[in-house]
C-alpha cells in the first residue's frame, strides 16, 4: 500500500473517531469512494462523510495530500471545483464543506483562496502525533498512535493559524509557526 493511501486510511480514521458521538454517518475514504456531481462526473474522494448535526445537513470532503511540498493553489482550486459541482448536485437540502490535509504547509495562494471559499487547510502529520479538526470537534493523538494503533482521544485545544503557511495547529508554549515551518526554517 502506498503512503498517500495509507495517509488516507489515516485520516477516515480519524473522521470516525471523532464522529463517534456526533450525528455524522457514512465515514468513507479509499479508491471506491465516489459521488456524482450535477455535470455527471463521478469524483474520487479521498474521505467523506454526512454531518447531520447542522442544517442543511453538510458533505464533508476531505482531500488528503502526502505531498512532501507546500498545497498549491491549483490544489485548492480544484477541491473547490469538486464542492460546487457536488453542491449543485444535492441542492437546497445539503451543502458541502471542503478540508485539505496535509503534511506539509501551504503556499500564500493556496492559503488565501481556500480562506475566501471557507475550505479548511490543516496539518495532519503522519508521525505518532497529530491532530485532526471538524467543526467544534477535534482529535488529539498521543505518541505511538500512527495509522489507528494506540489510542486517541477528542479534547478541546483551541488550533492557531502558522504565522508561515496558515495551516491551523496546536501551540505548546508560544511559538507562531507550525513543525513543518519550524523544521524548513
Amino acid at each position: 500500500m502506498s503512503e498517500s493511501a495509507r495517509y488516507e486510511e489515516l485520516v477516515a480514521e480519524l473522521a470516525r473517531t471523532l464522529l463517534r458521538n456526533r450525528d455524522a454517518s457514512d465515514v468513507r475514504g479509499g479508491s471506491r469512494n465516489r459521488r456524482v456531481g450535477i455535470s455527471g462526473v463521478r469524483h474520487q474522494l479521498d474521505v467523506s462523510f454526512v454531518d447531520r448535526n447542522t442544517s442543511p445537513h453538510t458533505l464533508v470532503v476531505v482531500e488528503c495530500k502526502h505531498l512532501r511540498y507546500s498545497i498549491k493553489l491549483w490544489h485548492v482550486k480544484v477541491l473547490k471545483s469538486t464542492i460546487d459541482d457536488l453542491a449543485q448536485r444535492l441542492g437546497a437540502d445539503s451543502s458541502v464543506k471542503g478540508i485539505i490535509v496535509s503534511i506539509c504547509g501551504a503556499q500564500s495562494g493556496a492559503i488565501t483562496y481556500a480562506k475566501y471559499h471557507n475550505i479548511d487547510l490543516q496539518l495532519v502529520l503522519d508521525g505518532p502525533s497529530f491532530r485532526f479538526k471538524y467543526a467544534d470537534l477535534e482529535l488529539k493523538a498521543e505518541s505511538g498512535t500512527a495509522f489507528g494503533a494506540g489510542y486517541a482521544v477528542a479534547v478541546g485545544v483551541a488550533l492557531h493559524p502558522c504565522k508561515l503557511c496558515g495551516l491551523a495547529f496546536a501551540r505548546n508554549g508560544t511559538p507562531e509557526v507550525c513543525p513543518s515551518c519550524a523544521a524548513a526554517t
